[in-house]
């Protein structure tokens, strides 16, 4: 008869709740290195999942898939033709001379390109989304783009999949896509995607 007297044990607040989860945290986040960890570890979840949102319409970089050829005009009225290439990797950057992003990692292709022997690397930059030649020099000019620089056209951004620039491919020497990326990537990166 006692028992059913007594009054229950009250429901825990939802807002008691959250100060709790929110004390934890605050005391989780004192300890430097860990907060550190944490910090680091989200950054590279974040980076790796927008990442793999941008690329998931790309060509598969399975090094199955064949690169669609082409056969672009450069500035300098040199024709460039992807299948010739073959023997060497290629690294394909496709950009718009609009992109900021672009221009923030053109450095990069030339540091790359510096770095890399036109023998075991040919690097091509192809201009889309350009309104005129005087854009794409422009750009070329802005950044001193020593690479070639192909003009390039709607059937590229068709058969390489672009919906956002920059996007890289990389392929090896049989003409098969090896890596695939899109948005800034730095010269560590790309040289690690091209070795």
């Amino acid at each position: 008869m006692n028992e059913a007297l007594q009054p229950s044990p009250p429901e825990p607040s939802p807002l008691g709740s959250l100060q709790k989860i929110k004390q934890r945290w605050h005391q989780f986040r004192q300890h430097y290195w860990r907060a550190l960890l944490f910090d680091v570890i989200a950054l590279i979840v974040v980076f790796v999942g927008i990442s793999a949102w941008q690329s998931k319409h790309l060509i598969v970089a399975d090094g199955q898939q064949q690169a669609p050829d082409f056969n672009l005009v450069a500035l300098d009225g040199q024709r460039y033709e992807l299948s010739s290439a073959q023997g060497d990797k290629a690294l394909l950057y496709f950009f718009a001379p609009w992109c900021h992003v672009c221009g923030l990692s053109a450095g990069n292709i030339e540091a790359l390109r510096a770095a890399r022997n036109d023998d075991e690397l040919d690097i091509y930059m192809v201009a889309l989304s350009y309104d005129s030649l005087a854009e794409v020099k422009a750009f070329v000019d802005e950044h001193q783009l020593t690479v070639p620089v192909l003009l390039g056209h709607d059937k590229q951004i068709e058969d390489y999949r672009i919906r956002a620039f920059p996007t890289y491919y990389v392929v090896d020497n049989n003409g098969r896509v090896k890596h695939r990326s899109v948005g800034y990537s730095t010269e560590l990166g790309l040289r690690w995607r091209t070795w």
